[in-house]
């Protein structure tokens, strides 16, 4: 890994190119607003127009932007000077993803693009194959956290340090594209990086996600059992005397009354019961006053 003197260096000549500071904007989460005022050309345009349609998740305006793009379908032996734009690509594969849109055209830009690693795993990433020793492991844990954070993993976040660790000439390269991935992913490692898997503090997390859907189970039971609990008393209360029996068909409408509004009272309650009784047994099991909040299920 490179140094931090050489890394405020590489990133102060990153700040003289509008495409390559919008892009790190885009893998560090930034707005774009404060780039909009810059003189730039019009494909520089579109391509901010993209970032920001997956950074605000407007299906509406990226499909726009790929309309456009999309009319477009080079071959071979004719192709386009954008297929091989690995900033462009990389966003669009992104937002294909992110957006659910139909495969076909992008998948045909990759089969046409410089057979190199970086198409590799875009094709990699595209498929869903995020474990292949041919990734840069660095693209790849930039597309998940832009696109899908729920598959990074512990086993990802190792192997991308260790690639990003081991590449010492990172810099001489002269990729930017990769560069860039590798900068932010570092920052990511450092930030979501968890013990080995099987140690204390991950099985604690485990069972941190899985203890309030387990207390959701029990609060279900113990309600069951006092709802036929309550069934059964009824049934064992002793048989009315005639004057009783007289007395409740006197004033029915009245017991029909109170029963319709103790019924409705009772319903429009039952949610907060429910949330009430998990929330007291997460706390009678020890679970920490803070965390129920954000921590129990929803009914």
């Amino acid at each position: 890994m490179v140094s931090i003197n050489n890394r405020v260096s590489y990133m102060e000549r990153i700040n003289e190119s509008h495409k390559l500071k919008a892009f790190y904007y885009f893998l560090l989460g930034k707005d774009l607003a404060v780039l909009s005022n810059t003189d730039i050309c019009e494909t520089d345009e579109q391509f901010f127009k993209l970032i920001s349609s997956i950074q605000i998740n407007d299906k509406t305006a990226f499909e726009k932007i790929y309309a456009i793009k999309s009319r477009s379908n080079p071959t071979k032996e004719s192709p386009a000077p954008f297929i091989n734009d690995d900033y462009l690509i990389f966003c669009l594969i992104i937002g294909i993803s992110k957006f659910s849109i139909d495969k076909t055209w992008i998948k045909n830009i990759l089969s046409i693009r410089n057979r190199n690693v970086t198409t590799v795993t875009f094709e990699n990433a595209l498929n869903e194959n995020y474990s292949s020793t041919s990734n840069q492991t660095e693209v790849v844990l930039m597309y998940l956290y832009l696109c899908n954070q729920s598959q990074i993993n512990n086993n990802l976040l190792d192997s991308s340090y260790k690639s990003i660790t081991e590449n010492i000439t990172l810099l001489e390269n002269r990729n930017d594209f990769l560069i860039l991935c590798a900068f932010r992913a570092y920052d990511i490692i450092i930030e979501q990086k968890e013990a080995s898997e099987g140690s204390e503090i991950t099985a604690l997390k485990n069972f941190s996600r899985i203890f309030p859907k387990r207390i959701k189970i029990l609060s279900w039971i113990l309600q069951a059992v006092i709802f036929f609990g309550l069934i059964y008393g009824l049934f064992k209360l002793p048989i009315y005397t005639p004057e009783s029996v007289e007395f409740i068909e006197k004033y029915n409408y009245i017991f029909t009354l109170l029963g319709i509004s103790g019924f409705t009272l009772l319903g429009n309650q039952i949610p907060f019961f429910k949330n009430k009784s998990q929330e007291l047994l997460m706390r009678l099991f020890g679970y920490p006053k803070e965390l129920i909040k954000g921590q129990q299920p929803p009914i």
